[in-house]
């Protein structure tokens, strides 16, 4: 098999082309919205007690103090960076998404190599997008068809592509190098596990998506080819190749191989609750309900949720504990409807034992819609739900959303994003170094000559 027939060849060579003057204004301008996103998500992350954890763990080992952990004045040797700051980034689920997280395994390793080597803002961009690229090349190609997708979905065991072409582009790995580190990836990948969650326990596994160890696979594949480490570079191609191996039942040549004529960063979505995804046409159909028709929650006889089949039957039970709440599709209804605004505060333990939010939340049932769960496993995908509140006087208010806020297609308003911002970084920051971050990602960004200039900002 010819060299420049191999997928991990045409990949690399589709990441070498990623240059920074060539991008289109609105890709430079998405990646810029992206990075500061992701800063939000990491330094938030701080705050949860599984946040706290993994900082006191890795802060612990100590070693080489080559990138720091944002949020914090821990600085650790950069594999270890890149592992603590990718977790932090997932772990109140508010990060990106596009048929996953992958902002979570691309800004925590662009930003902790990027301050290491004292990279330029403009080649910070390009690696982010060249991330992004080739990382949703990979999840198109290899996505599962909508039948094996209710038996096996993984969503780490491709963003690991992300992380290894952020790496490749920032140490600037040549064409052959690149090819051999995603080869390396692909054996760092890790299984897909997100059918055995904990859902039905009603406690999800704190590794959650296991972003850190993707994120620290992904940098340890492109440092280990920019060594002269040799990989499998066939490793995608054939009956034998990469999709097979994660579980897939499908490999899809044209979408892995897709060329430079459209970026797919532009599709990648951002979120306004700490909640999976998947729940975020119900939160923001009972939004819409309660902003035109002010019921309170103890006038609701019952809510009613029609929705496609993953939120269905995985994320249907009360929380046990604080970190559950994300996947807990009756509790944050009950949030919506008791006006708790979106942020860290609705993951308080606090709250878990307030009697109003759960008699509230036990009034949430479930019901599949076809429709739904027909359009749910698409690569260019609909979050279909309808919502019916009936309050006690037997009055329906029924909403349907098929576009969730923060899809391309029904994007956050700048100043929501700003919000989403100041609240999950001026517990941590203030609001001083917030605004300056702001300023010199969104402004400011490509006109550094290093990212180190962004490292003071990011400590309490």
């Amino acid at each position: 098999m010819e060299k420049t027939s191999r997928t991990t060849y045409i990949l690399a060579g589709l990441a070498e082309r990623i240059r920074y003057e060539t991008l289109p204004p609105e890709v430079v301008a998405k990646a810029k919205a992206l990075i500061l996103d992701s800063i939000a998500c990491m330094i938030g992350g701080t705050l949860p007690v599984q946040g706290k954890k993994i900082i006191d763990i890795y802060g612990a080992m100590g070693g080489v103090p080559e990138a720091g952990v944002y949020g914090t004045r821990y600085r650790l040797p950069l594999l270890n960076a890149v592992y603590v700051n990718a977790y932090l980034a997932t772990t109140l689920d508010l990060d990106d998404t596009y048929d996953g997280h992958p902002g979570s395994t691309i800004v925590p390793v662009a930003l902790s190599l990027g301050e290491r080597d004292a990279v330029s803002g403009k080649e910070l961009i390009e690696a982010v997008a060249a991330g992004y690229e080739i990382g949703i090349r990979v999840s198109n190609g290899i996505k599962p068809t909508p039948e094996r997708t209710r038996q096996v979905r993984g969503i780490n065991t491709w963003q690991i592509f992300c992380a290894a072409t952020t790496a490749a582009k920032l140490l600037k790995l040549t064409m052959e190098e690149t090819a051999h580190a995603l080869g390396h990836a692909a054996i760092h990948a890790s299984v897909p596990s997100l059918r055995k969650w904990g859902f039905l326990d009603g406690r999800i596994q704190w590794l959650k998506n296991n972003f850190g160890y993707t994120s620290y696979g992904g940098v340890l594949s492109a440092v280990l080819a920019k060594n002269g480490f040799i990989a499998d570079t066939t490793i995608f191609d054939g009956d034998d190749g990469f999709w097979i191996m994660a579980s897939s039942d499908r490999c899809d040549d044209d979408a892995l191989h897709a060329p430079l004529d459209r970026y797919f960063i532009l599709k990648v979505h951002t979120k306004p609750y700490p909640a999976c995804r998947h729940i975020h046409p119900t939160l923001d159909a009972v939004t819409a309900v309660i902003s035109e028709h002010p019921v309170s929650p103890e006038a609701i006889h019952r809510v009613t949720v029609e929705t496609f089949y993953e939120v269905v039957n995985d994320y249907t039970a009360l929380p046990v504990l604080p970190f559950d709440v994300v996947f807990s599709a009756p509790y944050l209804v009950a949030l919506v409807l008791h006006r708790v605004p979106p942020g860290p505060e609705w993951l308080s333990e606090v709250r878990l034992k307030d009697g109003s939010l759960l008699k509230t939340a036990r009034k949430v049932v479930f019901a599949e819609w076809d429709e739904a769960s027909l359009l749910y496993p698409l690569v260019n995908r609909e979050l279909l739900s309808k919502v019916t509140i009936l309050d006690r006087s037997g009055t329906a208010y029924t909403r349907t959303v098929r576009i969730p806020r923060g899809d391309p297609r029904n994007p956050m308003t700048e100043a929501e994003l700003f919000k989403k911002f100041e609240t999950l970084t001026e517990p941590v920051i203030g609001k001083e170094k917030a605004e300056k971050i702001c300023t010199l990602v969104l402004e400011d960004l490509d006109t550094l000559d290093s990212v180190r200039a962004l490292t003071p900002l990011l400590v309490p």
